[in-house]
């Protein structure tokens, strides 16, 4: 009897987080703020790297130039090279963004970047980002980041039933990857951002990236302001109370020290 009783209090506490997590699944996305539509910067033709891709880009004229980055050392190594050159911008779109080794490294050097004034632009898919809300909120409150999440679930907790109350939305994802430094040198390819893609797990995805410039860059610009400007496109702001300065500012800070502690070199 006393069996039947405490299972029957576990099923009715199991039914009730079940109902509490559908309502929550069946509540519906925050209202999206109206945003002014934002574009890649057009005119930088001053930049370091603009100045030294200039000779090349003369001698093929309308012509792009490619570079293949095959090994994932070398590909990881380039996008912390942007994040270090770049002196206007940073336009950056993945799939997936893991908050491990590479991924936060990759983050404090995007954040250096912000701190010399650069305008970070940082787009994920929601699709990989279970629990890392308030890495994104550390970052989205630099002044000079801003963080928008693509096709987001509405419950930032309990995803699973979101399959099935909202499924054809969902379903919509956004697997464009590129990094781009001042809209004159870009990185495209298969590769995401997380250890496996680069050499710095026992899983090595084999994966080609590409390093670009010259007039593809600015069509890769205009495909990311292209989802950065849609509708599906919230602003991490919108979907989670952002941070106090105090606590953004500490947390920065944890990050920066975090990726010290672990003396990555690249």
């Amino acid at each position: 009897m006393g069996d039947t009783r405490r299972l029957a209090g576990l099923f009715g506490r199991f039914l009730v987080v079940m109902i509490a997590a559908f309502l929550t699944a069946c509540a519906g996305l925050p209202q999206r703020p109206e945003l002014q539509p934002e574009v890649a910067l057009r005119d930088t033709s001053d930049t370091v790297i603009a100045r030294e891709l200039a000779p090349q880009l003369a001698a093929h004229p309308g012509e792009s130039v490619f570079y293949p980055l095959a090994a994932g050392t070398d590909a990881f190594a380039m996008r912390i090279a942007l994040a270090r050159v770049a002196q206007r911008s940073l336009d950056i779109q993945y799939y997936i963004y893991e908050t491990d080794d590479t991924g936060l490294t990759l983050l404090a050097a995007i954040m250096a970047a912000a701190d010399r004034g650069v305008r970070v632009r940082l787009l994920l898919d929601d699709i990989h980002l279970a629990g890392q809300d308030k890495m994104l909120q550390v970052i989205d409150a630099h002044p000079n980041i801003e963080v928008r999440v693509f096709n987001p679930f509405a419950s930032r907790n309990v995803r699973l039933l979101e399959y099935v109350t909202a499924f054809s939305r969902i379903n919509r994802r956004m697997h464009n990857k590129s990094m781009t430094a001042d809209n004159q040198l870009t990185i495209v390819g298969g590769r995401n951002v997380g250890d496996e893609y680069y050499g710095a797990a026992q899983t090595d995805f084999s994966d080609l990236d590409l390093l670009a410039a010259g007039p593809v860059v600015p069509e890769v610009s205009a495909v990311f302001d292209d989802y950065w400007n849609n509708e599906a496109a919230y602003p991490i702001s919108t979907l989670e109370k952002p941070l106090t300065g105090k606590e953004a500012a500490e947390q920065q800070e944890k990050l920066r020290n975090a990726v010290d502690d672990r003396a990555i070199a690249v």
